[in-house]
């Protein structure tokens, strides 16, 4: 199917990538040809599941990847989120909150009046187990079976002293509780930054796996040419690759064991997972030169389509 026709404007952009705390050092790696990949920061658990011999459904024949470590940052103060809401809950929410308001500032509307109740949120966003609801797995399904598998294997400890393993096993974890619930819902990723910014205008999200980006952009090109939003904060956000979704792709087979990511190369062998997030913010190209927006480029038109049942 064909997408929409009419002219879209892209006025503001914010970004976070592996190397490239913000725009600027984003566009410098590009010109520069900067190669992100690295190997995974130590806490992210690599001595626990890599083994490039195995073929077992729980490890790794390759690390590699795209990693942002410590320019995952965001200071809940600014926004007027609780701190102790942060730790435990999904990385995404936050610096897509972040990134959100970056990209408003980048198009020129920090102070700049407009139409907040026209201005939607769509980001592109995948479901995989994530830091944050890897946490949840940890407290109920984890903790839970090992404290069964104790008791068997160790009749003689008490009910009393199982009690207080299960209560020493989840104060090791990050919270889990009603204040880091909320950033543990898929859906309130975009809610959270409608509300913080004052956005009300459509906010959701969409999973189209590696096309999530492009149809946000695509979303947000409809509702523009609709008419029912006049300005759209559009992107893609995937933050914590833990290890699991790591071993998801390489049960797949689809990473690459060299570690290398090469496209169209005759040596390409798969490819690698990343970390990043990055937001536009579009309007009606008409409407930007009315507004004397500052313009990045025009998106004439997307297209989008399905495999059916094509191979290769």
């Amino acid at each position: 199917m064909s997408g929409p026709r009419l002219d879209t404007a892209i006025i503001g952009m914010a970004c976070v990538f592996p190397q490239a705390p913000d725009l600027q050092a984003f566009w410098d790696n590009i010109l520069s040809g900067v190669d992100a990949i690295t190997d995974p920061p130590a806490d992210w658990g690599a001595d626990l599941v890599y083994d490039p011999a195995s073929a077992d459904n729980d490890r790794l024949y390759t690390k590699r990847g795209g990693y942002l470590g410590d320019l995952a940052t965001f200071d809940p103060l600014r926004f007027g989120v609780m701190p102790r809401s942060v730790d435990g809950g999904e990385p995404e929410h936050f610096l897509a909150l972040r990134l959100a308001q970056d990209a408003l500032i980048d198009a020129g509307y920090a102070e700049r009046p407009f139409s907040r109740a026209r201005t939607g949120v769509i980001l592109g966003r995948g479901t995989y187990a994530n830091r944050g609801f890897v946490t949840v797995l940890q407290h109920t399904f984890a903790v839970d079976q090992t404290i069964r598998l104790l008791a068997q294997l160790h009749p003689e400890h008490t009910p009393e002293e199982l009690a207080e393993l299960k209560r020493r096993l989840k104060a090791a974890l990050p919270p889990f509780n009603g204040e880091t619930a909320p950033s543990l819902a898929h859906s309130v990723m975009c809610g959270r930054i409608a509300n913080r910014l004052d956005l009300m205008g459509p906010a959701y999200s969409v999973d189209a796996a590696c096309a999530s980006t492009l149809i946000a952009v695509e979303a947000g090109m409809r509702d523009l040419a609709a008419g029912s939003c006049d300005m759209v904060l559009a992107g893609g956000i995937q933050i914590s690759t833990t290890y699991p979704i790591s071993i998801l792709f390489s049960q797949l087979g689809a990473l690459s064991h060299s570690g290398r990511v090469r496209p169209f190369h005759p040596q390409a062998d798969g490819t690698l997972l990343g970390e990043g997030a990055g937001i536009v913010v579009l309007k009606r190209l008409a409407d930007a030169e009315r507004d004397g927006d500052r313009i990045y480029a025009v998106i004439k038109a997307v297209g989008t389509a399905s495999d059916g049942r094509a191979v290769g």
